[in-house]
């Protein structure tokens, strides 16, 4: 990728894009070196955008690029892997297709490309589908990073539950006092609760374990 840009702020990448936020956009181009091919790149110039032509596909991307055009129909005729991680990509993903056939528009679903532009190049459609893409993306992943987040809050609370319940069960504690023992135990080891509860609960299950054994191994009552 090019050197002496400077990444963005982590910020800037999940804020709305405005048409004066054009400049700022990072773009990869996968197409050939082919001069007919040159009207998409020369357009995105011109319209502000930062632009980096590239071939074959590379295996990944850096962190800092906005987004990235294919060339479908090369990509299709060279025969050559596209590397996407479209589950969690990092970037936006434009197709650019010479026409529809079925194995185009099978390739389109797989890559799960985020929109299409069709050739030949023409100026009009290409503003608005390249800030609408972005814009969308950028709502996807916060909406992703949310949902991550609020999984984990839930899995932390499931084991402070359960190292409560079992502080309970052992030290016929009530529910605020067990709770309570979390908490000088994460003060004076200088951590959190849920890494406290998550603590308790694997001796918890490493004890089990052993009995389990010592009652396979020698007919002991666990």
């Amino acid at each position: 990728m090019q050197a002496g840009r400077s990444e963005p702020a982590t910020g800037d990448r999940d804020r709305p894009v405005l048409i004066k936020d054009l400049r700022l956009l990072k773009i990869i181009l996968v197409q050939p070196d082919r001069g007919g091919d040159q009207d998409l790149r020369s357009h995105l110039v011109r319209i502000g955008c930062q632009v980096q032509e590239i071939w074959p596909p590379p295996i990944s991307y850096a962190e800092d690029i906005d987004i990235v055009f294919v060339l479908l129909d090369r990509l299709i005729e060279s025969r050559l892997s596209f590397h996407w991680q479209a589950e969690n990509p990092s970037a936006v993903l434009i197709a650019v297709i010479d026409y529809e056939n079925p194995l185009s528009i099978d390739r389109l679903l797989n890559m799960r490309v985020n929109a299409v532009i069709g050739l030949p190049i023409r100026p009009f459609g290409i503003l608005t589908n390249l800030l609408a893409a972005v814009n969308n993306h950028r709502r996807e992943r916060r909406l992703r990073q949310s949902l991550s987040r609020l999984q984990a809050k839930l899995e932390s609370s499931r084991i402070i539950e359960r190292a409560k319940l079992a502080i309970m069960l052992t030290d016929n504690h009530s529910e605020k006092e067990a709770y309570g023992v979390l908490r000088q135990l994460a003060m004076k080891r200088r951590t959190t609760v849920d890494m406290v509860s998550g603590e308790i609960l694997s001796r918890l299950n490493w004890r089990e374990e052993e009995d389990t054994l010592m009652h396979e191994d020698y007919g002991q009552d666990p």
